[in-house]
């Protein structure tokens, strides 16, 4: 727990930063999310866990108005400092397992106006399976499930269950935004299921132009 909560964290923390800060962005899809903003609605973002990492520098100018949802588990620790080091509110907990305390924390956040983030294929995977967690506090709160997703020109890929990339030094790094999934508070499982397959259609999409964005270079 030691090297989770105290080593790893600012050794992680720099690696991200100095690598991330010598990267060229493209962005597609943006406005999609600044709409939102714009009319007042709440809206949830739903991301790979494989390609995390680089949105906590993307959004490292307005980090207060993120809560990202964080397991609970002992790499979740690692990276909850690394986000508190960005200056982002993780919030601990899970959207799968027991996830009432941390949906209800999530919910506060959205009335009070912040931008919920969560993964979308959980903690443990499968890799690019959309888990129905994902849409458990959008039809809580009846807020837009806003696909989004990061790719790179150039990255290494970790032999982890998520395919984690990493990117490489003076690479390129594109971030696409997806359009929002609806879905009414009263939804049955049904439905639930139709949204999910919804959503994870969408975010299978937008990653699929993300990795084709600039070619076969890795």
């Amino acid at each position: 727990m030691f090297l989770n909560s105290y080593v790893a964290p600012p050794l992680v923390f720099a690696f991200l930063y100095l690598v991330c800060m010598t990267l060229r962005l493209y962005e597609e899809g943006k406005d999609i999310e600044q709409k939102l903003l714009d009319e007042g609605k709440p809206h949830v973002l739903n991301v790979w866990h494989g390609r995390l990492p680089y949105l906590a520098y993307y959004y490292r100018k307005t980090p207060e108005r993120f809560m990202p949802l964080v397991s609970p588990s002992a790499d979740g620790e690692t990276v909850s400092r690394v986000l508190a080091m960005f200056g982002y509110r993780p919030v601990r907990g899970s959207s799968y397992k027991s996830p009432v305390p941390s949906l209800r924390t999530l919910a506060r956040g959205l009335r009070a106006g912040f931008v919920p983030g969560l993964i979308a294929d959980g903690s443990r995977g499968p890799v690019y399976k959309l888990q129905s967690g994902s849409l458990s506090l959008s039809k809580l709160t009846g807020s837009a499930a806003v696909p989004l997703t990061v790719s790179f020109s150039r990255y290494w890929t970790l032999g982890t269950w998520d395919r984690l990339m990493i990117p490489k030094p003076f690479s390129k790094v594109v971030v696409i935004y997806g359009e929002p999934v609806y879905l009414s508070r009263d939804c049955g499982e049904e439905e639930m299921e139709l949204k999910r397959v919804e959503l994870e259609t969408r975010l299978l999409s937008i990653t699929k132009s993300a990795d084709n964005y600039f070619g076969d270079a890795v």
